[in-house]
């Protein structure tokens, strides 16, 4: 899986005994971004639905698209008639007509990950651009298949498909300017980094290091987008430390619990996941300063 002898066989260990915790199924993929050391558990290549990680390269297809010149983060939208979609956000409580620039709709879909704002987005760049943005990539996989509504989620069309690998590796290319560059790079990583729903990749992170309550930012930020629908939980994002930069995907589906509950079991047992990547990656940090959890050392 790795180089690092029994720390490596350790996080193996302790990604199988998380597997065991938890009813349903996950894979995870990460990489040091400065390195290049890869830690990956379970099925990391098949595709899965996404759920509103999705929004992920919505918004790299859509700033694209303005380096290029096609557009501007001032360019107006309007939230139309067809754009409505209940689930997460503020805008479809708005009134119809309601004009914002596509970089406030833009942030309004990463952020609260409104379903509003990501269908206004993708009426306005064009979902079939936004794959193509994909495939120029090099990701395969990774797709916006619908715009977001839930009347086809009993009939099982997902809303996107991708794969811990091609998420890391999207987040990866994001991050080395290989598809963005300069303001356009610097938008999308501050969009990430405000995202509110952090249940996912940040819940277990030590609080001392990724708490914004002092007025210095945080030794460790997040920067990520996760995802939603019944049975499933996904996130992915970067993580940017004193240590070294990784990033890192997490994509689980048939989970017994169901619930829409911030202690749902996948916001319970997978945090622990993205916790082990962190102390493994950023295993110069004193052990002493990560406290383990009493409920699930």
């Amino acid at each position: 899986m790795m180089n690092g002898g029994k720390s490596a066989m350790a996080i193996e260990e302790e990604l199988k005994a998380i597997a065991e915790d938890f009813s349903g199924e996950y894979a995870l993929y990460a990489e040091h971004l400065r390195t290049g050391e890869v830690i990956q558990f379970g099925d990391v290549e098949r595709p899965r639905e996404t759920a509103s990680v999705l929004k992920l390269p919505v918004l790299v297809a859509a700033l694209w698209q303005c380096q290029q010149g096609e557009r501007t983060l001032s360019d107006i939208l309007v939230y139309e008639p067809s754009d409505y979609v209940e689930g997460s956000g503020v805008l479809q409580h708005l009134t119809l007509g309601t004009a914002l620039p596509l970089k406030d709709v833009l942030t309004l879909m990463i952020i609260i990950s409104d379903n509003v704002a990501t269908n206004m987005v993708l009426r306005t760049i064009d979902r079939d651009r936004v794959n193509a943005c994909m495939r120029g990539l090099g990701l395969r996989v990774t797709q916006v298949v619908r715009n977001i509504s839930f009347q086809n989620e009993k009939q099982g069309q997902p809303l996107g498909l991708s794969t811990p690998k091609e998420l890391t590796q999207l987040l990866k290319a994001l991050y080395r300017g290989e598809i963005l560059t300069g303001a356009y790079r610097e938008v999308a990583l501050d969009i990430l980094s405000r995202q509110q729903y952090q249940t996912l990749l940040t819940r277990y992170l030590p609080y001392e290091l990724v708490s914004t309550e002092e007025e210095e930012p945080p030794l460790v930020r997040v920067l990520s987008k996760s995802g939603s629908l019944r049975g499933i939980r996904n996130d992915a994002g970067l993580v940017l430390t004193p240590w070294g930069d990784y990033a890192i995907a997490v994509m689980s589906e048939r989970s017994q619990d169901q619930r829409f509950h911030p202690d749902t079991e996948a916001h319970v047992v997978l945090p622990r996941a993205s916790r082990a990547v962190f102390q493994y990656f950023c295993r110069p940090f004193p052990p002493q300063v990560i406290p383990a959890r009493k409920d699930d050392a």
